[in-house]
């Protein structure tokens, strides 16, 4: 009785989570999922490559304050 019992119990947790899994996977692949998918990709993106200009631009900067003090070019 205790096995049969621990494999419906087992049985119930897997069906529940393939659902829940399911529905997730099922929702991703709709259009709207992919659509969701596609803007969330899209910020990121935006945001990494405003981050690298950002970050580039500062380097720029300093060197170029570097250069201009071994040069003596700073008057």
């Amino acid at each position: 009785m205790g096995k049969r019992l621990f494999w419906f119990a087992v049985g119930v947790g897997l069906t529940a989570l393939v659902v829940i899994k399911g529905r997730e996977y099922y929702e991703r692949f709709t259009p709207k999922g992919v659509a969701d998918q596609l803007e969330k990709t899209r910020e990121g993106l935006i945001d990494r490559v405003g981050e690298f200009l950002s970050t580039m631009g500062d380097a720029m900067d300093t060197r170029e304050s570097e250069l201009r003090e071994a040069l003596g070019l700073d008057e």
